[in-house]
């Protein structure tokens, strides 16, 4: 094969429960990206227990089979696909996504595409297992893009009375999941961020313009003044007015 990856076929499997895979051998790859219930399934003699975001590589030339009824729902992704030597063929059996939502993306980029032509399956195709390639190392880190845009958000909206729940809500993660995956690319949580971004925003307000310390704190997103004094006073061991007075008392160097 000369191409890096072939695409056969791929969907998106979905059982209201009391299933179990067939028993069957491909003479091509398969990969399963579950994302509900659970699905007990063999490859040989080694038993798996796949659940939601773990990634299942069913190597081609190998027997596998369900060795037990799934009694819940259960939902997954799949691609069958063929490869060059030494290209996508060696995927560990069971593993965990570390980041899963990049991976749905491309999963459902795949089944969009895979209708029109068999080069842009090929190339959707591609792309994915080049994500489920990185996804897979210890080393892997979350997208700086999906980050970046959530907190571009933020300081759009840094004005509002925003909390986590509500951002989480927007971009459909988990609260607790959504701080710390901006955590790991900003160094503090999520909460902790939006309160040092309302800090930066009130301190270049105080210093840049003539509004008044009331203005500037509803423009940094408190409704209560008297909190915005006391948390200002907190971070920056002053209060708004003396941060803004201080900038005067500071003797201006000449060129």
């Amino acid at each position: 094969m000369s191409k890096p990856v072939e695409h056969y076929l791929c969907g998106k499997f979905i059982s209201e429960g009391n299933w179990s895979h067939m028993r069957r051998s491909m003479p091509v790859h398969e990969i399963i990206l579950m994302l509900e219930g659970e699905m007990y399934i063999a490859e040989e003699d080694k038993r798996y227990v796949v659940r939601a975001d773990d990634l299942l590589f069913l190597k081609a030339g190998r027997t596998h089979y369900g060795y037990q009824i799934s009694d819940a729902p259960v939902s997954f992704y799949w691609i069958h696909y063929g490869t060059a030597p030494g290209s996508f063929g060696d995927f560990p059996t069971h593993s965990t996504i570390q980041i899963p939502s990049m991976a749905n993306q491309l999963f459902k980029q795949l089944l969009h595409v895979s209708s029109f032509s068999s080069e842009e399956a090929d190339a959707a195709a591609l792309l994915l297992l080049k994500e489920m390639e990185r996804n897979l190392r210890s080393d892997y880190r979350q997208h700086n893009a999906v980050v970046d845009h959530i907190c571009k958000w933020v300081d759009i909206h840094l004005h509002l009375n925003i909390t986590v729940s509500e951002i989480a809500e927007n971009f459909n993660f988990n609260k607790d999941y959504i701080s710390k995956m901006v955590k790991r690319e900003k160094g503090i949580g999520l909460k902790t961020y939006i309160l040092t971004e309302r800090m930066r925003r009130a301190k270049r307000l105080l210093l840049n313009t003539n509004a008044s310390v009331k203005e500037i704190a509803a423009q940094c997103g408190f409704r209560d003044y008297k909190l915005f004094l006391r948390t200002f006073k907190q971070h920056e061991a002053s209060t708004p007015t003396e941060y803004r007075n201080h900038l005067y008392s500071t003797q201006l160097n000449r060129l």
